[in-house]
């Protein structure tokens, strides 16, 4: 009897913990994986589509609604605080409880955002690798995102896949030191392109290029780090969470990481950085043109001139003569 009562409360604690608050009872599954098929992300899963919103809202996978990556960024592509990014997506309608289908033809993008809410703790996310027309879903005009929050956010976020800036710094002093992947091109990596503050790369970082390994995940040889918890950035945060996404996503390893990158890190000189490089100085600017000449008088104007000084010369003079009067003398 008590072995029954005990083996019934384990099995309600194991159903508790694959069901959603929706309701939806989730597979075990990875909380962050690609998928071919949109079917694979569960039913009842909810589409998120990543692309602009006048996109979205023309049409879009039917029951979609429009997430812009824009609606997460700031000027320069500055990533918003966490209370404002679960603002908009209670705006959205999520509360971080169900599976959800982050679509888009924009793989950065789709990546930034499918990443972004896995790192505020959505219950599992899928991104479809497709095209939007190759889904073999009907379309229909997306939802647009309320200007008010409908619902409040409630998953706990993933801040252990997160790494901020001074926590990094602290690692890189420390012994041994973190595996830190850098994601940008080869040129920024050693410097030779600076689209920052300096060139180079955060001191002892390995380059594994966020191209050359989304190239290798489509052709099915994607091979990750070599060990767990590493710590991955790129140029910014929308490179960055992308680039954790495809490595978390594309190889079933666990990777954290540094938001901020590249962008931040350089703009302090006083982080330790390899390859250091600088922009090159702006080109003095040239002096001012000289005022231009004014043109030459015509001759015509010089002697007209001439004349009528002269003129105007005898005039006087004989005015003058006339009311000279010379005193008599006595």
């Amino acid at each position: 009897m008590g072995m029954t009562f005990r083996l019934a409360t384990v099995l309600t604690m194991l159903v508790v913990a694959v069901t959603t608050s929706g309701g939806e009872v989730l597979a075990a599954a990875p909380p962050l994986q690609y998928v071919n098929d949109p079917a694979a992300a569960g039913s009842g899963a909810i589409i998120l589509d990543t692309r602009p919103a006048r996109e979205c809202e023309k049409q879009s996978l039917a029951g979609a609604r429009c997430l812009p990556a824009a609606d997460f960024l700031g000027p320069h592509d500055r990533l918003a605080g966490f209370a404002a990014i679960a603002w908009v997506l209670g705006s959205a309608g999520l509360n971080g409880g169900r599976s959800v289908l982050v679509v888009g033809d924009d793989p950065l993008k789709r990546d930034f955002v499918a990443g972004l809410l896995y790192l505020m703790g959505q219950a599992r996310v899928s991104i479809l690798t497709r095209r939007l027309k190759a889904a073999g879903l009907p379309f229909a005009p997306g939802k647009e995102r309320a200007m008010t929050r409908l619902v409040i956010w409630q998953a706990p976020a993933r801040t252990n896949a997160l790494v901020l800036g001074n926590e990094l710094r602290a690692l890189l002093a420390s012994r041994p030191g973190p595996v830190v992947l850098d994601g940008r091109s080869e040129k920024a990596y050693w410097g030779e392109a600076v689209n920052a503050a300096r060139g180079g790369h955060i001191a002892g970082a390995d380059h594994l290029p966020a191209a050359r390994l989304r190239a290798d995940v489509a052709g099915g040889k994607a091979l990750g780090p070599q060990t767990e918890d590493a710590i991955v950035y790129a140029r910014n945060a929308v490179d960055g969470i992308a680039y954790m996404t495809l490595i978390t996503a594309g190889t079933g390893m666990r990777v954290r990481v540094y938001p901020g990158g590249w962008d931040e890190w350089a703009a302090d000189g006083g982080l330790p950085a390899d390859a250091v490089s600088y922009p090159m100085p702006a080109p003095l600017s040239k002096p001012p043109a000289s005022a231009a000449a004014p043109a030459p008088v015509p001759w015509r104007y010089v002697v007209a001139t001439g004349v009528m000084g002269m003129f105007l010369g005898i005039v006087l003079a004989v005015a003058a003569l006339r009311t000279f009067k010379p005193r008599r003398t006595v």
